[in-house]
C-alpha cells in the first residue's frame, strides 16, 4: 500500500470521528470562537442526539471502506486484495477512534474549563 492511499484512509477516519464528534465539539466551537452564549446553550442540547452522530460517523466509515475496497479490486492480485480487506477498514477505524476520543474526551473538556 503506498503512503498517498495510507493517508487517504486516514483522512477518511478522521473525518468520520470528526462527524460522531460533532454533538459535543460545536458547543464548545461556538463558545471558543466567541459567539453569544445563547447559540452554545442551544447547541449544547446537540448531546442527546451523540449516539445519531456517532452512527452517521460509523457509517461514512463503512461506507468509505466499501468504495475503497471496491476501487483496490480491479487493481490488486488476489493476496493483496484480502490484505487489504483487513488493513483498510482497521486503519479507518482506528484513526476514527483517536480523533472521537481526543475531541469528545480531551479537547471539549479543556476547553469547556479554559473558557469557564
Amino acid at each position: 500500500m503506498r503512503l498517498k492511499s495510507r493517508l487517504a484512509l486516514i483522512g477518511q477516519g478522521t473525518i468520520g470521528g470528526l462527524i460522531a464528534s460533532i454533538c459535543c465539539a460545536l458547543p464548545a466551537a461556538v463558545i471558543a470562537a466567541g459567539l453569544s452564549g445563547g447559540i452554545a446553550a442551544t447547541l449544547v442540547g446537540l448531546g442527546r442526539f451523540r449516539l445519531y452522530t456517532l452512527i452517521a460517523g460509523l457509517a461514512f466509515i463503512g461506507i468509505a471502506s466499501w468504495f475503497s475496497l471496491r476501487r483496490s479490486r480491479a487493481c490488486c492480485t488476489q493476496e493483496e486484495y484480502k490484505h487489504r480487506l483487513v488493513v483498510v477498514p482497521l486503519t479507518m477505524l482506528i484513526s476514527f477512534l483517536v480523533v472521537y476520543e481526543l475531541i469528545t474526551y480531551l479537547i471539549v473538556p479543556i476547553l469547556t474549563r479554559v473558557l469557564s
